[in-house]
């Protein structure tokens, strides 16, 4: 690959025709394009397990929480199922199951390893789905350390890499501390090994920390927030001239394009996710799922239209609200009580922004550097705006309705 680029570009090459030209750039754009929009469309799917710890001076026990779904994609060793294991099933093969997350929970003080003992399952129902209680006593503790050591990897490293474990103090007589289902402790994601679980007061380093990794991981998972970085993100490397669509001719112009989009949504929707957080606004999750997913579609039709793209801020800032309601929906279950929450959605917040600095910081160099190609105007303002648009419509459907009576299966196996 490597020689057949130095042989294009040699001077003794024949010059090749610009409609041949042309042709190739639109194929590689579009390659480029689609496989980056395919890749965030098949990781749209966050699946999580909780893991409960009841603390007295002498004894630590708890239970895993984990939907039936998800012991069915441990049971077939994959991420796509069909029919979820009934409760009776789950039961019949509770044992494999305690294998399994025994295996997968490590508990440990001072480098001396507990042994932990699985002996009983149950079950509840949710909205989200029916949930097992896989029941454990954390065995030879005569006095119940303040920290322990914990990994855990269940479902991520070996079923599904999107899934997210919990820890969480369900209970703790030490401090009063009774039928906690909020506040989280750990948050386990692939790569991560042994952390600290402070079985009294989390630190305050620790819980800062905490929450802005989840920041950090929600927006890169967030894939209506990247799409919506994405749709803001490919004019702004553009100028508009005559209604038309042309390079930009300066990066300090296209870098104060890219600060001001960044700046007003970021100003945005710190604002909602504050008046959410503090419960001083609120709105109904469908709605503002709603809103976000429109507004990929919104700015994609600006990308299209160059007409409608004058007064973008205005726009950026209105959805931007939106998304800070969206923040807050995702913040909200972490469980933030009110000696933290300030600490919480500050670092949180922190955590979102750095995560959305990283993509801009990917994306910018390579929409620059493109821009100037037909190309990236073909493919990237017009066929790329089209292709985001039927995916914002999709969402705004599935978000809204729900799944087409009829062919919804096979439409979202061809757009996921």
């Amino acid at each position: 690959m490597a020689n057949g680029l130095v042989s294009s570009h040699n001077h003794s090459s024949p010059r090749q025709p610009v409609s041949c030209r042309l042709h190739q750039q639109v194929l590689a754009f579009a390659g480029l394009f689609l496989m980056m929009l395919t890749s965030v469309a098949n990781a749209h799917s966050f699946n999580e397990s909780y893991v409960y710890f009841d603390v007295t001076d002498d004894s630590l026990s708890g239970r895993i929480e984990v939907t039936l779904s998800d012991l069915t994609r441990v049971q077939q060793g994959t991420a796509e199922i069909e029919t979820p294991l009934t409760e009776e099933e789950v039961t019949a093969a509770q044992q494999a199951f305690f294998d399994y997350f025994e295996e997968r929970m490590n508990l440990s003080y001072e480098g001396r390893p507990y042994e932990v003992e699985f002996y009983g399952i149950s079950f509840f129902g949710t909205s989200v789905d029916t949930f097992a209680q896989l029941h454990f006593t954390v065995q030879d503790i005569t006095e119940t350390p303040t920290t322990i050591q914990m990994s855990y990897d269940g479902l991520f490293s070996d079923v599904d890499p999107t899934h997210r474990g919990y820890a969480l103090i369900g209970s703790n007589t030490r401090n009063g501390m009774d039928e906690n289902e909020a506040y989280i402790s750990l948050i386990f994601a692939p790569g991560e090994g042994q952390k600290d679980l402070y079985l009294n007061d989390e630190p305050t380093k620790d819980i800062a920390l905490t929450f802005f990794e989840h920041g950090v991981w929600h927006i890169w998972l967030g894939f209506d927030h990247v799409l919506f970085l994405i749709t803001l993100l490919l004019g702004a490397v553009m100028r508009i001239e005559n209604q038309r669509w042309v390079p930009s001719e300066s990066i300090r112009d296209s870098l104060r394009e890219t600060v001001k989009i960044v700046t007003v949504f970021t100003v945005a929707h710190t604002i909602t996710l504050c008046l959410a957080t503090f419960e001083v606004v609120t709105l109904p999750v469908t709605l503002v799922e709603a809103v976000i997913a429109f507004s990929i579609a919104a700015v994609a039709i600006g990308n299209l239209i160059p007409r409608f793209h004058a007064g973008s801020w205005k726009v950026v800032f209105l959805f931007g609200i939106f998304h800070g309601f969206g923040f807050a929906n995702v913040l909200e279950p972490l469980g933030l009580d009110p000696t933290r929450k300030a600490l919480g959605l500050a670092t949180f917040n922190i955590g979102v922004e750095v995560g959305q600095l990283a993509i801009v910081l990917v994306l910018f160099p390579i929409f620059f550097a493109l821009r100037r190609l037909t190309a990236y105007r073909v493919i990237g303002l017009k066929f790329g705006s089209v292709a985001l648009i039927a995916i914002a419509a999709f969402w705004f459907y599935e978000r809204t309705v729900g799944w087409f009576p009829v062919f919804g299966e096979t439409v979202a196996q061809v757009a996921f």
